[in-house]
């Protein structure tokens, strides 16, 4: 495995625990927050070990994933935009006070990080 891969899979493994602990907190907006960039970082890491490409400086993680070629349809293709547009929500205060107010507010995002988070998790057992 590559020196920055191992990187990237740290930072995303701190963040996915870190969007946990945020939850167990109910701190809707920071747990939104790390989700999204535990996903995020993961399929940086992705990109870097599978590709010979050097990751987009974007928080869009659709951009990314298609940047990678990573075809999601064996989690039936979770809609990862939505986890986007949640990021730039939880930057302005009015914003994530308005969408990230409970959990049932925040569960969707949650799980969808969850299930990519997880999912790319494996690619990367046999490195």
């Amino acid at each position: 495995m590559k020196t920055e891969t191992k990187m990237w899979l740290e930072l995303a493994r701190e963040d996915y625990k870190d969007m946990q602990v945020m939850a167990e907190g109910k701190r809707w907006r920071g747990s939104v927050f790390f989700a999204q960039q535990a996903v995020e970082k993961i399929v940086k890491a992705y990109i870097v070990e599978y590709t010979d490409k050097n990751p987009l400086k974007t928080h869009r993680i659709e951009k990314l994933i298609d940047e990678a070629g990573i075809d999601m349809t064996e989690i039936n293709k979770p809609d990862v935009r939505t986890l986007s547009k949640a990021y730039e929500w939880t930057r302005y205060a009015d914003l994530s006070y308005a969408h990230f107010r409970d959990k049932e507010s925040v569960k969707p995002l949650l799980d969808t990080a969850e299930i990519v988070y997880l999912w790319l998790t494996k690619k990367f057992k046999n490195k």
